[in-house]
């Protein structure tokens, strides 16, 4: 769902477990958000902290990227 998340997810080869701890929940509650796509301000602002990315980088979806590849070919 936020491909940029899961990229640095990959990237520090962090385990769901791991993402999970950064923001004080367990694997199964991070998984489930992430799933749903559906994290806390707060939850965000941890993830954003942590990688030290900004909001609108970490949590774009795949459909703001496509826009926005779609617009830098025009």
């Amino acid at each position: 769902m936020f491909p940029n998340l899961m990229g640095q997810k990959s990237y520090r080869k962090l385990t769901s477990e791991d993402m999970g701890a950064i923001i004080g929940q367990s694997r199964q509650s991070y998984e489930s958000k992430m799933q749903s796509g559906r994290f806390t301000a707060e939850e965000c602002k941890k993830y954003c902290k942590f990688f030290g990315l900004s909001f609108e980088y970490l949590f774009a979806t795949s459909e703001d990227l496509r826009d926005s590849s779609s617009q830098t070919r025009d």
